[in-house]
């Protein structure tokens, strides 16, 4: 069979479908680039964002982690270190028994009061039935002494002798009780020896110290009748009237700890020129957690003398 000749004009239009047919291919095949590259960077993004997303997560948990870390060294570096000295010192903690605001200063009375002005420090004096009070805190000490009838005015039980240790003040008790858990669960052992005594009882205390080491010695440790913190139901001594007292467990316990719940060593070692009185390890007085805590001073014990600007002196 004879192949059929086209035409030139055959020829020409058959030649321009081709190159359309291409020429469409082409941008068919442009436009499918373009949508591939559009794409792929539109899912590069995403990725971006996602790994942002976890990057961040990522450094908050180390973050957190590292504090947790931290607060784990901390607590085991405390536990490893504890020993028979944290027995001795706990003066940055707070009694975990009791909420610190329950060792509220004692009760003033009410009464005849009389002004008598105010301390070199500018405390308010005032003498409330006969007795002393500065700045609210009732003072008993050389210079200031009690009437001969006076008793504890809010005592946890009823004065029904001259010498007690349950009709001390109703606060101090309830600050003592929980002081006195505290040190048991501690291990230690303390207690009192003695609390409340009366004008009359201290009357034989004073007379036979006199009568053993002369009156000049005895003004020195024991305090005349009237002139006793004992007479106020406020103050106790602990175990033992000895000065070996404050090297035991115990002494240094209270030393460090006892202004936590409102307690205070009354006559600090090396304040007998302020107190009248030498040291005792032994003797606490109860005054409140606040007034407590400025009299530790931060380890220094400060007596209620300096304090408040007063002196402790016989007038003869």
């Amino acid at each position: 069979m004879t192949k059929r000749r086209l035409t030139r004009r055959q020829r020409q239009v058959r030649r321009n479908r081709i190159i359309l047919a291409c020429t469409a291919a082409a941008l068919l095949i442009i436009i499918i680039v373009i949508i591939s590259v559009s794409m792929k960077g539109c899912s590069k993004s995403k990725k971006t964002d996602k790994n942002g997303e976890s990057t961040t997560a990522k450094v908050e948990e180390s973050t957190q982690t590292k504090e947790n870390e931290s607060t784990s060294e901390e607590v085991s570096s405390t536990d490893t270190n504890t020993d028979t000295s944290s027995i001795m010192s706990d003066a940055t903690s707070v009694p975990a028994s009791s909420d610190s605001s329950e060792f509220a200063p004692p009760v003033v009375p009410s009464g005849n009061t009389v002004s008598k002005g105010t301390t070199s420090k500018g405390f308010q004096i005032q003498e409330i039935n006969g007795a002393t009070y500065i700045d609210g805190v009732l003072i008993a000490n050389k210079t200031y002494a009690l009437p001969q009838d006076f008793i504890p005015t809010n005592p946890d039980q009823p004065v029904n002798a001259d010498r007690s240790s349950t009709c001390l003040d109703k606060t101090l008790m309830s600050a003592w009780n929980t002081m006195l858990k505290d040190a048991t669960a501690k291990g230690l052992n303390i207690y009192i020896a003695s609390g409340y005594r009366s004008y009359n009882y201290q009357v034989n205390v004073y007379n036979r110290y006199v009568k053993s080491d002369g009156a000049a010695v005895a003004d020195t440790y024991s305090s005349r009748p009237g002139n006793s913190e004992h007479q106020t139901g406020l103050c106790f001594d602990l175990n033992t009237i000895e000065d070996s007292f404050q090297y035991t467990n115990e002494g240094k316990w209270v030393n460090d700890n006892c202004y936590k719940y409102g307690f205070c060593i009354r006559f600090p070692k090396g304040k007998d020129s302020a107190t009248g009185y030498q040291y005792e390890s032994w003797h606490l007085r109860y005054v409140g957690v606040d007034l407590a805590t400025k009299l530790y001073n931060n380890g220094d014990w400060l007596s209620l003398e300096e304090y408040f600007g007063i002196t402790s002196q016989y007038p003869n």
